[in-house]
């Protein structure tokens, strides 16, 4: 009987398990978008100054900065709101008569990004720091400072599209759809500004600004079981 048992033990474990049949899936993107209205306007603000000299060329530069700078103050820009961005010194070379060039002058430019949160002063501010000294305005972007909520709401959704989209997948394949068995999102998606535009210096006088709308975007890659 001990024999017999033995064999029977040893045969159950020689037997091989039942294969198992892998879980029916379907993979689908989705994506979402959100158009929001800004409420924050960005705008580069600088000076440049040439001169023979250096040390000429760096005072004008600073003197100008100065004013553009307390006009800035004077006018409730917080000091939060500018950031320096771009310090540099270039020297300027002439090689007409020399391979190596020779020094003709000096070029520092000096450049601040600055915050306005209110739109309706953008146009006059512009021109008091044309007026202060600036000669380098450009850049100007019209973002929103906060967007979490609505890349959120983007995400949500991009979810819901691919929910869709794998649900007629699946319909397809002859079953119905299950549950997400893994979501990825996917990399950052750049914000898209329609109000960006470029100043010039000479012209900036009750600068047009039409706030218009961004778009948030997100995307998700998700797999479903198939019921």
């Amino acid at each position: 009987m001990i024999p017999t048992l033995a064999a029977a033990l040893l045969l159950a474990q020689a037997s091989p398990l039942p294969a198992q049949t892998p879980p029916r899936t379907v993979h689908a993107s989705g994506e979402g978008r959100i158009s929001v209205a800004p409420d924050i306007a960005r705008v580069t603000i600088g000076v440049d100054a040439q001169d023979q000299s250096l040390a000429r060329a760096n005072a004008d530069a600073t003197t100008r900065m100065g004013k553009v700078m307390g006009t800035l103050e004077k006018a409730g820009v917080a000091a939060k709101d500018v950031r320096t961005i771009r310090y540099a010194v270039d020297v300027q070379r002439s090689f007409e008569k020399s391979t190596t060039g020779v020094v003709i002058g000096y070029r520092v430019v000096n450049q601040v990004l600055v915050t306005v949160r209110d739109f309706r002063r953008l146009g006059g501010l512009l021109d008091q720091v044309v007026a202060a000294g600036a000669n380098d305005v450009g850049g100007l972007s019209l973002e929103k400072e906060d967007i979490s909520a609505e890349r959120g709401r983007a995400l949500e959704r991009a979810m819901s599209d691919a929910r869709a989209r794998a649900s007629v997948l699946a319909k397809a394949a002859g079953g119905s759809l299950g549950e997400a068995l893994q979501v990825n999102e996917g990399g950052p998606m750049p914000i898209r500004p329609i109000g960006v535009m470029n100043i010039r210096a000479a012209s900036v006088s009750e600068v047009p600004v039409s706030p218009g709308e961004l778009e948030i975007f997100a995307t998700v890659d998700v797999a479903f079981a198939i019921r």
